[in-house]
């Protein structure tokens, strides 16, 4: 909330402008005279005062979603940032590249302001029940975009922030970028990420199945050692995915080295677990048969066990583990976890892949990551170490993770309807339900997609 200096609690503790990530100076226009400030950005307030680290500062703004930073554009760059204060907007000019580093320190962290002034929307790619996804352009350079346009009603602003922050706290090839967020009207929010010119790998498991194709093993190992490498990561943070199927995946239809973990709507950070979350078919023993009065928490391992039943579909044509005529059947199934692996072991794939052979690890990588006990299932970090990807880890290592990210140990990830396309089963946290339907192009327009 925005506070001028009258409203400042006289109990409010000081600042801590030790922890400014981005300070610049900047001037507010007058009439008479021009004043100039001083901005920094914190991590969780910006603050506009007279003095360097002014204790009293004039503004100050909190960093949430609630809140909105306006800007101005002058040839494709910013000129100026403003705030609301007493009902109107005060606008701040500074140097175009010191505005832009502070429009990247507090991106994500506040609602952004004319959303129309900066992208343009080409067309609606995809639709669900809390979210429609639009392919959009930036103005100054032409660049693609996607934006995930989703309600406030529907999902709060601590939600839509959850999902935003562990986003932002990412950088990895495999995991979807974000880069901004607008508040696009009063109760929706435009989130803007990368955008991503390929295919679910569902709809890839279903060409499979319809022309009775299969992937080449070489081809599986790329995309399971990316989404592997990107769990690892993603677990190392603490962040439990809590979704993972063919519909959160993204994938290029010419190189399958491209690979992308989607929609982190459902996703927790250092938090233990107690309900019941994720998608029929591709929940985890210790989730699916939880009862509603156990407290016996459930950890990342469960990512690990869903991106197995992934596995287990590339393996197979696009046959689940998990099979059934209606998602009750496919949910009755899972919660009896009995596989039949001979429908992997008629299809000639390596003895590491599928069936009891590996000196290392005792069992294949498919049933160590598929174990119904998850005190035996494999962690993302030991699984990258499995025979099955033989010497390739280490290239792997480098392509996907990159220089400002290290896996510390094996530790640090273990503690903390086989009708059409029945990956479109709805995700489920405990009474929540999100039906999904991912870059169908036949959704009737929303006025959103009028704007053009």
């Amino acid at each position: 909330m925005l506070q001028s200096i009258g409203e400042i609690p006289q109990t409010q503790p000081l600042i801590n402008y030790g922890t400014v990530k981005y300070s610049f100076k900047c001037v507010r226009r007058h009439l008479f005279k021009d004043k100039v400030y001083y901005v920094h950005a914190l991590p969780n307030m910006i603050t506009i005062g007279e003095h360097i680290n002014d204790p009293n500062p004039k503004y100050k703004l909190e960093l949430n979603l609630k809140n909105i930073v306006y800007w101005k554009q002058e040839h494709g760059q910013n000129r100026a940032f403003g705030i609301k204060y007493k009902k109107n907007v005060k606008y701040f000019e500074a140097a175009s590249e010191q505005l832009q580093k502070f429009r990247q320190e507090i991106s994500c962290l506040i609602g952004f302001h004319s959303f129309d002034d900066h992208y343009k929307i080409d067309e609606l790619i995809g639709k669900g029940s809390f979210s429609s996804v639009y392919k959009i352009f930036r103005q100054n350079d032409k660049k693609v975009f996607a934006m995930k346009y989703v309600s406030s009603k529907q999902k709060n602003d601590k939600e839509n922030m959850n999902e935003i922050g562990i986003l932002r706290s990412f950088n990895h090839e495999s995991i979807l970028k974000i880069y901004e967020v607008y508040r696009v009207e009063e109760y929706h929010y435009g989130i803007i990420v990368e955008y991503l010119d390929g295919i679910a790998l569902s709809t890839l498991i279903e060409q499979l199945k319809k022309n009775q194709n299969i992937l080449k093993e070489s081809e599986i190992k790329t995309i399971l050692q990316a989404l592997l490498m990107a769990l690892a990561v993603i677990h190392q943070e603490q962040v439990i995915h809590r979704d993972i199927k063919p519909q959160n995946i993204m994938i290029s239809q010419q190189h399958h080295n491209c690979v992308k973990i989607i929609d982190f709507g459902l996703s927790i950070k250092n938090q233990l677990q107690y309900n019941r979350c994720g998608t029929p078919g591709y929940m985890a023993p210790e989730i699916v048969n939880m009862r509603k009065d156990q407290q016996k928490a459930w950890t990342s391992l469960c990512d690990i066990f869903s991106l197995g039943v992934v596995f287990f579909k590339l393996l197979s044509k696009g046959i689940s583990c998990f099979q059934g005529q209606t998602s009750d059947q496919v949910l009755a199934n899972n919660k009896k976890c009995q596989i039949d692996w001979s429908i992997v072991q008629q299809h000639n794939y390596s003895k590491n892949c599928i069936v009891n052979s590996s000196i290392i690890y005792g069992q294949s990588l498919l049933k160590a990551m598929l174990a119904k006990d998850p005190e035996e299932r494999i962690t993302a970090y030991q699984a990258l170490q499995h025979p099955f990807f033989g010497d390739t880890f280490s290239t792997m290592y480098t392509d996907y993770v990159g220089h400002s990210i290290s896996l510390k140990s094996k530790q640090v990830l273990n503690p903390t309807l086989e009708k059409q396309n029945l990956d479109s089963l709805q995700s489920v946290e405990d009474n929540y339900v999100q039906k999904q339907q991912v870059y169908n192009r036949d959704i009737k327009p929303s006025i959103l997609s009028r704007q053009k």
